[in-house]
């Protein structure tokens, strides 16, 4: 597909929520940036979502378009947001969670004109503000200096400093389409899709791969304000879902272990494969399943994975234990007793 030039895509992936969706598409278009195209993705929601869409016709004109399709079947969050793509037709694309909504309205043009002027940018990430909390998602470290709050790091500095090392997850991310593209960030291996997931007893998701892939061969600008509010709905397209909580450690495990051994382009793809790798350690207790020894054939590297999981398993249940007798004794000295 021939994307077109200076375009945004918005892919919602969504599931139910009506209100929530409808601020998503609310701030979208409140947005001061254009041209603009927003992609909704309905998961065959039992609440149809279609009024909420057409409730913003209206306002389409050439430099605004609302895009609604439904799925026949629930896809999973993956594979519905995957489709979403696959019609994006933007030089740019953000994915937007249809519990999340946009909080400034000049965030898009701030972004997409930095992508335009700074060599090598492929990627804008910053802050946001979980719902009803006030807690900011990211915590910057004093290293990086901002100007006029946005920031330009190389890849390989940005994805060092990614993951509990200063930058956590964010879900405010405005990427060079093409270039994910090129990279196969919407394919495996770097997504448990559908059929992944069901091989394995996982649920699907990303991890934010797409992160990895263009860090590997572009710089990151960082903005820290915050852009975005996350939303918290009682039952939320992921963390409503049961299964989704139980296996999400394998899933993100099955992400970072991929990117760490596969054969990445770019000039900061050796630190890119080193950061998953450190990241793919910190779930391995997470593995001590057979079908994840059978899905990679039994390699050397997973069964190495498998051991240090084993110990890092067991040294928290004896961690946790310690905890726990401590607290028969003297209770309340430790608040957390229990493993994740």
């Amino acid at each position: 597909m021939k994307l077109r030039p200076n375009l945004v895509s918005i892919v919602i992936p969504s599931y139910n929520q009506p209100e929530y969706l409808r601020r998503a598409i609310q701030s979208v278009v409140e947005q001061t940036y254009r041209p603009l195209e927003v992609i909704v993705a309905d998961d065959a929601s039992p609440t149809n979502l279609e009024p909420v869409v057409a409730s913003f016709r209206p306002l389409e004109n050439d430099a605004l378009r609302l895009r609604y399709f439904r799925h026949a079947a629930n896809q999973g969050m993956v594979e519905n947001f995957h489709s979403g793509v696959r019609r994006a037709q933007g030089q740019y694309l953000l994915p937007l969670p249809h519990d999340n909504r946009f909080l400034l309205k000049n965030f898009l043009a701030a972004a997409v004109r930095r992508l335009q002027e700074i060599d090598g940018a492929l990627l804008c990430y910053a802050n946001a503000v979980y719902e009803d909390s006030g807690r900011p998602a990211l915590r910057f470290p004093d290293s990086i200096r901002f100007a006029d709050d946005w920031a330009v790091l190389d890849g390989d500095r940005f994805i060092r400093l990614y993951g509990n090392r200063g930058i956590g997850w964010s879900q405010v991310i405005l990427m060079d389409h093409a270039a994910a593209v090129r990279q196969g960030a919407f394919q495996e291996p770097f997504a448990v899709t559908g059929p992944i997931a069901r091989r394995l007893g996982i649920a699907q998701d990303d991890a934010f791969s797409y992160v990895f892939l263009l860090s590997a061969v572009g710089k990151v600008c960082l903005y820290r304000g915050l852009a975005c509010e996350i939303g918290a709905p009682m039952n939320s397209y992921s963390r409503a879902d049961a299964h989704w909580r139980a296996t999400r450690r394998r899933t993100t495990f099955v992400n970072f272990y991929n990117l760490a051994r596969a054969d990445l382009e770019g000039p900061h793809a050796p630190a890119v494969r080193k950061q998953a790798k450190r990241l793919a350690h910190l779930y391995a207790d997470s593995i001590l399943d057979p079908r994840i020894a059978v899905h990679y054939r039994w390699q050397p590297g997973i069964l190495g994975m498998m051991i240090l999981g084993f110990f890092k398993h067991l040294a928290r249940q004896v961690r946790y234990g310690v905890k726990r007798s401590v607290n028969v004794i003297r209770p309340g000295t430790f608040r957390k007793v229990t493993p994740e």
